[in-house]
């Protein structure tokens, strides 16, 4: 499988956009139809948990939206490149963040919506260097095309360790922009958002306003929102600091929470974890 994925990809750099993205939903759908349904089943059970009186229709469209929008974006890793000349993105608020950016310390809470290898490309396109802490993909074909794309796209990835973490203070000490995914999973777990669980010092969230607490960076929550037509919107939210009288690192966990959480829920289709499990942090 991992090798017909390779195969795949490669195969479809040079496809017309919307066919390699409407190929990536087809192959979703026979897949967790007929291989693998589990994902449908567990992405049901976790939408009834978040919204228990949704109707029973909306639900099942919604379970089905979520796959097409996984299958697109794994199929569009062989074409986010081209994405930006095809003009298939617009930005929505990036005036207020660049408007410091350079100034001060600026750290991008990007979610998994949408495609959220685009906001790399918007950032090439715009003349923005940054770096990104990123999970690394347990699955080996997944791994090579992810580190293929960004490569492209002149991201600097760090690792998700002590070492990524004292590079990234680095960035930051150099007026730099630092991309953090506070939207995780670790070792079978959703760590954040919360959803209704107590706050906790294990992930991102409190990596993030650790750094932005010694950094003094401002914060922008950073999201891509899929169209019709293989087009995104890519939504820069107001910037926000810390409290500085802050010292509470649950309260700063919590505070981040807030910022990310609603916009995931306004966006469950398009987010990418919505079948994996969120159940308490040990």
């Amino acid at each position: 499988m991992q090798t017909l994925e390779r195969v795949l990809h490669h195969a479809m750099r040079h496809l017309p956009i919307g066919f390699v993205s409407n190929l990536g939903a087809r192959l979703a759908w026979l897949k967790i139809r007929f291989i693998d349904p589990d994902v449908a089943r567990k992405a049901r059970a976790n939408i009834r948990q978040h919204f228990p009186a949704m109707p029973e229709a909306d639900v099942e469209a919604l379970v089905w939206r979520f796959v097409d929008n996984v299958g697109r974006l794994m199929a569009e890793f062989s074409i986010v490149h081209r994405l930006t000349s095809a003009r298939r993105m617009e930005l929505v608020g990036i005036e207020a963040p660049r408007a410091n950016l350079g100034k001060i310390p600026t750290i991008a809470l990007c979610l998994h919506l949408g495609n959220w290898e685009v906001m790399a490309a918007a950032m090439q396109k715009i003349g923005v260097s940054i770096a990104s802490i990123s999970e690394v993909p347990e699955n080996a074909a997944h791994r090579d095309i992810a580190d293929a794309t960004r490569s492209g796209l002149n991201v600097k990835v760090l690792s998700p360790d002590r070492i990524g973490a004292l590079q990234a203070l680095s960035i930051l000490k150099g007026n730099g922009v630092l991309a953090i995914f506070p939207d995780e999973k670790r070792g079978g777990t959703m760590m954040a958002p919360l959803f209704g669980r107590p706050p906790h010092i294990k992930g991102n969230l409190a990596l993030v306003a650790k750094l932005a607490r010694r950094t003094g960076a401002q914060l922008v929550v950073v999201y891509c929102e899929r169209l019709e037509g293989v087009r995104f919107r890519l939504h820069f939210e107001e910037p926000f600091f810390m409290d500085p009288d802050g010292d509470d690192a649950l309260a700063d966990v919590a505070f981040i929470n807030s910022r990310i959480e609603p916009i995931i829920l306004r966006h469950l289709a398009q987010w990418y974890y919505l079948d994996d499990s969120f159940g308490p942090i040990a």
